[in-house]
């Protein structure tokens, strides 16, 4: 069996880092045998951060280069290209319209080539099909459409669904492709309610949860030591933040009240006798585009006894990050994926929501109280909603575990159902 492993993974985002290393130990450990080749935009710090290697993404690329034209003509082209390009590659794929006799630039014919060699293809998840963040996603599917090759999508969050391109695109898409897996039911409701083709949808988890944790396996180096002596000189909290562009319109807000809002949090954390972590699911590594350690160091400004609030600076793959956070009592997370982690590794999480999945994966989890509105942390209610967490701690560490484990063993049947379905398709 020989499978092909992309979207935007593994590269400075760690939370896409643990979706992928989750997804190929599921795999690895039902089909070991398997050959995998995996893919990124950065293959560089990703092959580092996974520690295996990774090839590049071709479409990447070429969406580099069509951005790097200069001059009057180049940005028309730009222009032409971003309003044209999905419109003719779906009319290539439907074979209908008279966009179908225009030609898309020459890469794309040799990606539908080099797809011809696997058995199937999986476009791992997370929250790639978001109308804000444009049509790019659609053309790996596109592109499987055009090779006659069977395409996964596993894990998914999907919408909102606001825009009349990406809803195009959603309906075709998501109705063609052999499975479209979610992680949560929220997304559902949303295809549901505009109208978009939910008869390949399938219910499943965020592949987050089935990384193996290394137990017996993985040994610290200087840098996770040093952040687990300080967890262990005083009960820590962990949080992680983020630039909440381009969701801060859409909620109402700015990120300066964002910031001044979570630093109040902080501030009441440390007086209440513990010292906050904060750790970054998110870097500027191999140029990727955010670095949350940034949104710390301007939210330390507001921060009173900063003596006891440190910020990591240094680059954690999520593996790292999940055994830092295991010695932790509690981790608040704007970013969803370290809460994740953190569960997975044994800690309590509260996760702050921003968009629709940080909701439905806690109510997938059985654990929606854990999910809170991000308007309670800008009007100065999330710390009540964590003393009341703290409170309960070890009881909600217990339901915690039982709640990752079940979600673990269905992620498992998740990848078996998959890996069957393309065993019998050989």
């Amino acid at each position: 069996m020989k499978l092909l492993i992309l979207g935007n993974h593994t590269c400075g985002n760690r939370g896409d880092s643990a979706i992928m290393r989750g997804l190929l130990d599921a795999i690895l450990c039902q089909e070991p045998d398997v050959e995998m080749d995996v893919m990124s935009r950065f293959p560089i710090s990703s092959s580092w951060l996974q520690g295996r290697e990774i090839i590049a993404d071709p479409l990447y690329i070429l969406s580099q280069k069509q951005q790097a034209v200069a001059g009057m003509s180049g940005r028309l082209k730009k222009v032409l290209r971003r309003r044209y390009q999905h419109k003719i590659l779906l009319a290539k794929v439907t074979g209908e319209g008279k966009l179908r006799s225009f030609d898309v630039a020459p890469e794309f014919h040799d990606f539908v080539r080099f797809l011809g060699d696997y058995d199937a293809i999986i476009q791992v998840g997370g929250s790639n099909y978001v109308d804000l963040y444009g049509l790019t996603h659609f053309e790996y599917p596109l592109c499987a459409f055009m090779a006659n090759k069977p395409i996964y999508m596993i894990g998914h969050s999907v919408g909102p669904f606001q825009n009349p391109d990406f809803n195009q695109l959603a309906n075709y898409v998501f109705g063609r492709t052999n499975a479209l897996i979610l992680r949560e039911t929220v997304s559902r409701d949303l295809m549901t309610e505009a109208q978009i083709d939910t008869s390949k949808v399938e219910q499943g988890v965020d592949t987050a949860w089935l990384v193996d944790r290394r137990t017996d396996s993985f040994i610290p180096g200087y840098t996770v030591d040093h952040w687990l002596s300080i967890t262990s000189q005083r009960k820590t909290i962990a949080i992680t933040l983020r630039d909440l562009e381009p969701f801060d319109k859409r909620l109402g807000t700015t990120q300066e009240a964002y910031e001044k809002a979570f630093a109040e949090v902080v501030n009441r954390l440390l007086d209440d006798g513990y010292q906050v972590l904060v750790l970054s699911t998110c870097t500027s590594i191999d140029r990727y585009n955010r670095d949350d350690r940034m949104v710390a160091l301007r939210m330390a400004r507001h921060v009173n006894k900063s003596e006891f609030f440190h910020i990591a600076m240094d680059e954690l793959n999520d593996l790292e990050i999940g055994k830092i956070l295991a010695s932790c009592v509690l981790t608040i997370g704007t970013r969803l994926h370290s809460a994740i982690i953190s569960m997975n590794f044994g800690t309590p999480a509260i996760a702050i929501n921003y968009e629709h999945k940080s909701t439905g994966i806690m109510r997938q989890l059985g654990l929606p109280e854990l999910a809170i509105d991000i308007r309670l942390l800008l009007n100065g209610s999330l710390s009540g909603a964590i003393a009341d967490t703290l409170g309960q701690i070890d009881d909600l560490k217990a339901k915690v575990k039982l709640a990752v484990d079940a979600e673990r063993a269905n992620g498992m049947s998740m990848i078996k159902g998959v890996l069957d379905r393309v065993r019998e398709a050989r």
